[in-house]
């Protein structure tokens, strides 16, 4: 599929969507326009390299967030299967 980023268009291809590269493309668009606004006399690498330093930050941020709930929900399933396994021998008959 064909993208525009900062008025250049580039072929894309792979394993994801169109919707999802398409979407992938507005999001480096989008930064690369908002960097291009605050340093406009900056060179398009430095920026470039600036946008992906930002991206792989929030990627780098999601899989932490990720994780943190991962680990909660192994604790919580922990207890609620302790919390099962404790209801189950309470109801057994005795001998």
């Amino acid at each position: 599929m064909t993208v525009e980023i900062l008025g250049r268009t580039f072929t894309l291809k792979g394993s994801m969507s169109s919707q999802s590269l398409f979407a992938v493309a507005q999001e480096v668009d989008l930064h690369l326009r908002e960097l291009q606004r605050a340093f406009p006399t900056r060179p398009l690498s430095d920026l470039a390299i600036l946008a992906a330093l930002n991206l792989a930050y929030e990627c780098l941020e999601s899989k932490e967030g990720f994780q943190q709930l991962q680990t909660e929900i192994d604790k919580r399933s922990r207890q609620l299967i302790q919390i099962l396994d404790d209801s189950d021998s309470a109801f057994l008959p005795g001998p």
